[in-house]
């Protein structure tokens, strides 16, 4: 909020200029309270933490067995 008399900005929550001392009270009763958010934050400090790897899986490759796949040379007898 700034004050009309010294231009000072403050918080709308103080009734009194901290520079001049000017009454605001009348001011806020004309714009009204200013309504606090209802919903949540869409974040939360949490949101930003790092988490250790194993929490989420990360290095933790698995391994997968080897797969054999069978199949025949011809012998060299047979190539011609």
């Amino acid at each position: 909020m700034r004050c009309p008399k010294c231009n000072c900005f403050f918080s709308e929550e103080l009734k009194v200029c901290p520079r001049c001392g000017n009454d605001m009270g009348e001011i806020l009763e004309r714009i009204g309270v200013f309504p606090l958010p209802t919903k949540e934050p869409f974040l939360s400090p949490e949101d930003f933490k790092e988490k250790p790897a194993e929490e989420e899986n990360i290095g933790k490759i698995q391994e997968k067995s080897p797969r054999e796949i069978e199949f025949s040379l011809p012998e060299e007898n047979e190539i011609k």
